[in-house]
């Protein structure tokens, strides 16, 4: 276990800064393989810093829903360490007491309509007090985005991951998942080294993805922060850009097209072997840089990047807890699902999912994958399937069972006939086509208990073994298709 605190810090003090002069009124216990997103994050001062608000005795004052300074008669809490903030804590007692270092990064309120917009906020197992009535609050303040954090290195899985995920699908917002990239324990490892242990961390973040039942479509994020031993103040010997390559494209490989960089602003630079945006595309960055004083929308930064983490502290009202959460504005729109396209000469198979009679649903018809969710909340899109030519000599054949509801698909003409001419099942046409037996083979799956959804098609060998083992019947493979 270390103490670890989020603090504010002065330009020239970067990521180590962070771990000297915590106070304990404002630390916590964490383990050494769970660090916070923005752990390591630099915080640079603004030209024009805008005071934090003060008590009569020069303390940091508690502030109220809109953000003004509270009396102590209007305060119905001790006044001491009332304020669980990014603070000046970094400098001892007799500097902080001086009136230049009460700069820091403002405590924010989410009804302030003067801040940056809230497009996004990340949250992690600290946020285990999280209900779904806050969630709810979330997307009705204007917030789109939640991004959890779902691993570290190759060992941890946030144990809340899973409920932060049903939480936010319920309360209607998107959600991106996060991984605390390490990439070495040092910062002397040989760069093929660490480029092969990128992609093991990939791997480890994309199988616990597909184990929490996430969409290939997820915008995955490389958080990119870590300072390992034997560096050079907060840079190691090897690359974190070819590292951040390998981890991105080895998501790729694994079926995850789409991943972003969260990064401090000190490391977002060119020719420094850090986190390139030339490199890995200024779009693709994720900022962390936290101002003293309050930011502003009519003053808005790092608009060269994808988004921008903005503070640490923000307060939304009417949450069952009154704790910050990191809150961040989406300039490019970098956090919503994205399918990539098929490649020439093939089309992309969507899969949607029916909580409601557990049948899961294959189709190339982009307005059928938009619009059954939209019919029915029923219905959940879990991102592409596989990608099917968009024509061949092997056609796969839906066919549809009135009484019950379900959908078989199947590229055996004398199957789609039985059912058809002897047990009530009606033809929908041809849905796809069939690769080439040297293409990826689709897996046909079935188990009787699972009603409407009896049959299952997956192209994961991962997830078959896994059904498999849980008394679901192999039948072989139904079809071939691009992964």
């Amino acid at each position: 276990m270390i103490n670890i605190k989020k603090t504010a810090i002065f330009t020239g003090l970067c990521f180590l800064a962070l771990a000297a002069h915590a106070t304990s009124a404002d630390t916590a216990e964490v383990p050494v393989d769970n660090h916070p997103m923005g752990y390591y994050a630099e915080v640079q001062t603004d030209e024009n810093p805008m005071a934090a608000p003060v008590d009569a005795q020069g303390n940091l004052a508690p502030i109220d829903e809109d953000g003004k300074a509270v009396t102590e008669e209007e305060s119905s809490t001790p006044q001491v360490s009332s304020r669980a903030r990014r603070s000046v804590a970094d400098v001892n007692e007799a500097e902080a007491s001086t009136p230049s270092l009460r700069n820091a990064p403002s405590d924010l309120v989410s009804n302030d309509t003067s801040l940056p917009r809230k497009d996004a906020v990340d949250i992690a197992s600290w946020q285990d007090w999280m209900t779904q009535s806050d969630f709810n609050q979330l997307k009705a303040q204007g917030v789109k985005t939640v991004i959890i954090k779902l691993t570290e290195s190759t060992t941890y899985i946030n144990p809340f991951a899973k409920t932060h995920i049903q939480m936010a699908q319920r309360a209607g917002l998107k959600v991106a998942v996060y991984h605390f990239s390490h990439f070495s324990e040092s910062g002397k490892t040989a760069q093929a080294t660490v480029n092969s242990t990128a992609r093991a961390e990939a791997n480890f973040f994309a199988t616990v993805a597909k184990q929490f039942g996430l969409p290939t479509s997820t915008v995955m994020v490389n958080d990119a922060e870590y300072v390992p031993k034997n560096s050079v103040g907060s840079m190691p010997y090897w690359d974190w850009t070819a590292a951040s390559q390998n981890f991105a494209d080895q998501l790729k490989k694994q079926g995850f097209a789409t991943t972003r960089h969260y990064t401090s602003k000190s490391w977002a630079v060119d020719g420094t072997g850090q986190m390139e945006p030339s490199k890995l595309g200024a779009k693709n960055f994720w900022i962390a840089q936290y101002l003293y004083g309050k930011p502003s929308a009519s003053n808005l930064q790092n608009t060269q990047f994808g988004s921008w983490q903005y503070t640490s502290q923000m307060y939304f009202t009417n949450f069952s807890k009154r704790s910050p959460l990191d809150v961040s504005i989406d300039y490019k729109n970098i956090f919503s699902p994205v399918n990539p396209p098929a490649p020439s000469g093939y089309t992309n198979i969507y899969r949607l999912y029916n909580k409601r009679n557990m049948e899961h649903l294959y189709t190339k018809d982009a307005y059928e994958k938009d619009r059954l969710p939209q019919i029915s909340k029923d219905w959940k899109y879990e991102g592409i399937a596989w990608k099917a030519p968009k024509s061949s000599s092997v056609p796969v054949y839906r066919v549809y069972d009135p009484r019950s509801g379900e959908h078989l698909y199947t590229r055996d003409a004398y199957e789609m006939s039985i059912l058809t001419s002897k047990h009530g099942w009606r033809k929908e046409g041809i849905a796809f086509y069939s690769d080439s037996s040297s293409a990826t083979p689709a897996y046909r799956l079935y188990n009787p208990a699972a009603g409407v959804g009896s049959h299952f098609i997956t192209m994961d060998g991962y997830e078959k073994n896994v059904l498999v083992s849980r008394g679901w019947k192999y039948e072989g493979v139904a079809w071939y298709g691009k992964k």
